[in-house]
């Protein structure tokens, strides 16, 4: 078995009315892709912002390396360094270079000088194929240029996890090719991801597993396959919806 880096252990996020995340257990080893589906309103980004600390469970804990995550804002910092997020919505800094939106994190926390971020900067540029893009501004980069610049920006802090909410859901469809291409590539390539999403068809392909979420509940983790053909009728009816 591979290393376990990231762990969730009965997590519970309850709001005034609502209980959002419901016990919900999870281990993701190294090199795995995790993929998250179920239908809205299941819990699936509450869950995934609680792994990152975005949300504070009300009870339960997330395992790092199979330690606590230590509290305090540094502390959290740091982790976040090391378990990034590419959110629905780019989250750009639009006053910045495409550039500087990406050495800003690595040089401010002291990860890397001006000039070894500039380099690896430019390295993920060609990566991506967005090199030319490096002084331009958000505002001058399609919707799915922009995904491709944060989830490179969050590669720039060389994370050993990312976590991804609904990236695509954002873009227009003819946008979404260039982003799941991506994170194909980054997936092929040993990145520790767990990822939030609708297209199912992808994580079909890409997932080493797929966590099927319900109201507020983990009901399901196995493989692609497994879950696919399930004949639990909510796994059923939800997938059979997704295909039509």
């Amino acid at each position: 078995m591979s290393e376990i880096i990231l762990e969730a252990c009965d997590l519970v996020k309850e709001y005034p009315a609502l209980r959002a995340v419901d016990g919900a257990s999870l281990s993701v080893s190294k090199g795995e892709a995790v993929f998250i589906v179920g239908p809205s309103g299941s819990g699936k980004s509450t869950f995934l912002r609680c792994l990152n600390h975005l949300e504070t469970a009300t009870s339960g804990k997330v395992l790092f390396h199979g330690k606590p995550i230590s509290s305090g804002q540094k502390a959290l910092n740091r982790y976040r360094a090391k378990v990034g997020m590419v959110f629905q919505h780019f989250n750009l800094f639009p006053h910045l270079t495409i550039r500087k939106n990406i050495t800003l994190a690595p040089v401010t926390t002291g990860l890397l000088n001006h000039k070894e971020a500039d380099a690896l900067a430019m390295e993920l540029l060609e990566r991506v194929g967005l090199a030319e893009k490096a002084d331009a501004y958000p505002m001058q980069l399609s919707g799915g240029q922009k995904q491709r610049i944060a989830i490179v920006r969050s590669l720039a802090m060389k994370p050993e996890v990312l976590l991804f909410d609904e990236p695509t859901s954002a873009l227009d469809p003819e946008m979404v090719g260039e982003v799941l291409t991506l994170m194909k590539e980054l997936a092929k390539g040993g990145m520790t991801m767990v990822v939030v999403t609708h297209e199912i068809d992808f994580a079909a392909e890409v997932a080493d597993r797929m966590v099927f979420m319900d109201q507020g509940k983990i009901a399901a983790i196995g493989t692609p396959q497994e879950l696919l053909n399930s004949n639990v009728p909510r796994m059923v009816e939800f997938f059979s919806r997704i295909n039509n």
